[in-house]
């Protein structure tokens, strides 16, 4: 079979196909982009616009709070105005913490975030970081924001536990009761007292027991080491809590709970004696005598 020739046009090359008609192009490429946004609303991450609908929100009405007020005041508006906003959102914080357990978690979650603010746009990082580490015992913290609500802290505590007081001399020492060389104790004022020979060495299952009973830690001046061979406690109200030489953590944390129950360590005793299995004994502070002024003499 011979090949097709192709076809000769007079005067030229080929005419092109006609172009399409302008609305019909008009309406095609607006579908076309009606997908395109449709598929990238559908991608678009929450998080990011959320972010940017909570800044520019804040800045509106912070912008109204800077006016006669200076920079620091504006600032903290902002923050305010995001929170209220995202918190009215249902986006309340979730704060995760990492490197401590306990009631030392508990302790660091409770000041991420400046009193009243539960978002994750509360406060800047800095501004968590700074909350974090100024808890006594923390060395140094990492904060991160999660979108949308997540805030990650990591948490390095402090080789320091407490001041072992032996013979008129200070010294830091870490959770098994061991001197931390090159400490200074000045450093750790804060820190809870073992005093006595020998204190530092057996300190260690009373020192571990206080890092969750709360209560008592933030009433605890110092372990006092009594015959090498049982505890007192001194409390910051001149209050002593006796315990027994077999088991010392259980009777702190029967203290604990007596504290959450009766408040025992906010009474007017002089001392707290939990020596004895199943019993408590107090001793309640004798009345001061008020002086009272005598009658001026009769003339």
């Amino acid at each position: 079979m011979a090949p097709v020739k192709p076809r000769k046009y007079r005067g030229g090359p080929p005419p092109k196909p006609r172009s399409m008609p302008r609305l019909a192009k008009i309406k095609l490429e607006g579908a076309a982009y009606s997908e395109h946004m449709a598929k990238a609303r559908k991608n678009r991450k929450p998080g990011v616009t959320l972010a940017g609908v909570l800044l520019v929100g804040g800045a509106a009405i912070a912008g109204a709070s800077w006016i006669g007020g200076n920079l620091f005041s504006a600032r903290e508006a902002l923050y305010v105005a995001a929170d209220t906003m995202a918190t009215a959102a249902g986006l309340t914080a979730n704060i995760e913490v990492q490197g401590v357990e306990g009631q030392r978690k508990t302790e660091v979650a409770g000041v991420v975030l400046p009193d009243g603010r539960r978002s994750i746009v509360g406060a800047s990082p800095q501004t968590m970081k700074d909350n974090v580490e100024s808890l006594d015992w923390v060395e140094s913290a990492t904060v991160q924001r999660l979108w949308p609500s997540t805030i990650r802290v990591k948490v390095q505590r402090r080789d320091a536990f407490a001041l072992w007081q032996e013979n008129g001399t200070l010294t830091v020492v870490d959770a098994a009761g061991e001197r931390v060389h090159g400490a200074q104790p000045s450093v750790y004022k804060n820190l809870p007292r073992i005093v006595g020979p020998g204190a530092g060495p057996a300190a260690e299952p009373v020192l571990h027991a206080l890092e969750e009973l709360p209560l008592l830690r933030a009433r605890l001046a110092s372990f006092v080491r009594v015959g090498e061979r049982r505890w007192n406690l001194n409390l910051k109200n001149s209050m002593v809590v006796m315990l027994p030489e077999d088991d010392p953590v259980g009777a702190m944390a029967k203290l604990e709970t007596l504290q959450a129950r009766y408040g025992v360590m906010d009474r007017a005793y002089v001392r707290i004696d939990l020596r004895e299995p199943g019993r408590v004994i107090t001793q309640a502070r004798q009345p001061q005598p008020v002086a009272v002024a005598a009658p001026p003499p009769r003339p």
